[in-house]
C-alpha cells in the first residue's frame, strides 16, 4: 500500500473515534489595503502524527513548548493579534494567497445588519432547543490551538494537505490571471507557487520548494517576467532570481520585453526597486556567459587572480 493512502487510511479510522484533531491552526486568510493589515482569521484542523511524518519542521515544533519558531504562537481565549496585524509585521504584503478585502457600502452594512439579527435569533432557538434535548455529557476533545502569524490560510491549508496526500496543485500566478479560484473538497486546494516557495523555504522542505519553483518557472512567459521580476518575493530568494533572469534573457529581443525593459531600468535608476542593482548584476553575468563564455570560466578566473597578485606585488 502507497505510503499517503496509509496515512489516509489510519486518518479515517480516527476519525471515527474522535482522535483525528490535535492541533487547530488559525492564520490570517484577508488582506486590508485600506487598513494596511490582514485580518479574518480562519482555522485548519490537523492530526500531529501525519504532519510530522513528512515534515522534519513539524516534528520539531509541535513538540518545542514554547515553539521554536517566532511566528507561530499560542493562541488561547484571546491573543493580542487576534484582530489583525500589519503587512509589515506579516512580512509578505503581496501575497496572493491572501484575498482582498471588499468595499463595504451602505447597502451591504444595512443587509449585514439584518443578517446578524435573523442569525442572533436562530442562535437563541438553537440553543434552547439544545438545551432541552441534549442527553448525557458530551465528549470534550482537547487540542491545541495555534496562531501563525505570517502565511495565510490557503498556503498553509495546501502545505497540510500535501503532507496529507502527497497532492499539490498551484494556482496562476496573478501576472498571468485574475480569474477567481474554484475549490472542492474532492481535490487539492490551489496556492500560489510563490506563496509555497516561501513557505517550504521556511520550513526546508526541499520536495516542495523543487516543486513551487518549478511551477513559477512554467509560469513565466515575456508578457509577465519583467513584473515578476520587480517583485519582492524575486528580492529575498536568488533561486527565483536566477530563474527569472534566465527566462528573460530567452525573451530580450520579443516585443513585449522590448518595449517594457526600458520602464524596469528607470524603476531601477530611480532607486525604485531594492533589488535592483542584483538584477543588473545577474543580467550582465548572464549576457558574459552567452558571449564571452571563456571569461567567466574557472581557468580565466585563475589567471585573473594571478594577474592581481602580481600587479599588488610589484
Amino acid at each position: 500500500m502507497p505510503g499517503n493512502q496509509a496515512r489516509i487510511n489510519a486518518l479515517l479510522r480516527k476519525s471515527l473515534i474522535g482522535e483525528l484533531i490535535d492541533t487547530q491552526f488559525y492564520l490570517f486568510s484577508v488582506r486590508s489595503k485600506r487598513e494596511g493589515n490582514v485580518t479574518n482569521l480562519q482555522a485548519l484542523f490537523a492530526d500531529d502524527e501525519a504532519l510530522t511524518t513528512g515534515s522534519e519542521y513539524f516534528s520539531s515544533l509541535l513538540s518545542e513548548n514554547p515553539f521554536n519558531d517566532s511566528t507561530v504562537v499560542e493562541f488561547q481565549d484571546y491573543h493580542t493579534c487576534e484582530g489583525g496585524i500589519s503587512l509589515d509585521e506579516y512580512g509578505y504584503a503581496s501575497d496572493s494567497d491572501l484575498d482582498e478585502e471588499e468595499e463595504e457600502t451602505d447597502e451591504d452594512v444595512q443587509d449585514n445588519e439584518r443578517c446578524a439579527g435573523v442569525s442572533a435569533e436562530r442562535v437563541s432557538r438553537t440553543a434552547s432547543i439544545k438545551d432541552f434535548t441534549t442527553k448525557g455529557a458530551q465528549r470534550i476533545i482537547p487540542s491545541r490551538r495555534v496562531l501563525v502569524m505570517d502565511t495565510a490560510f490557503n498556503t498553509w491549508r495546501a502545505l497540510l494537505d500535501y503532507l496529507y496526500t502527497d497532492e499539490i496543485v498551484f494556482a496562476p500566478l496573478r501576472s498571468q490571471s485574475k480569474s477567481a479560484r474554484h475549490h472542492s473538497l474532492s481535490g487539492a486546494p490551489p496556492c500560489s507557487p510563490k506563496s509555497m516557495y516561501r513557505l517550504a523555504c521556511k520550513i526546508k522542505h526541499d520536495k516542495l520548494q523543487a516543486k513551487a519553483l518549478a511551477a513559477i518557472r512554467s509560469s513565466l512567459t515575456e508578457h509577465n517576467v519583467l513584473r515578476e521580476l520587480s517583485s519582492s518575493l524575486t528580492s529575498r530568494f536568488p533561486a527565483i532570481l536566477e530563474m527569472e533572469i534566465e527566462i528573460l534573457f530567452q525573451n530580450i529581443v520579443t516585443p513585449t520585453v522590448m518595449k517594457d525593459f526600458p520602464m524596469l531600468i528607470q524603476r531601477i535608476a530611480s532607486a525604485g526597486l531594492p533589488h535592483g542593482a542584483d538584477i543588473l548584476t545577474k543580467l550582465h553575468e548572464r549576457m558574459l556567459k552567452q558571449h564571452y563564455p571563456t571569461i567567466l570560466s574557472p581557468e580565466a578566473a585563475l589567471a585573473s587572480e594571478k594577474y592581481v597578485d602580481m600587479y599588488m606585488n610589484c
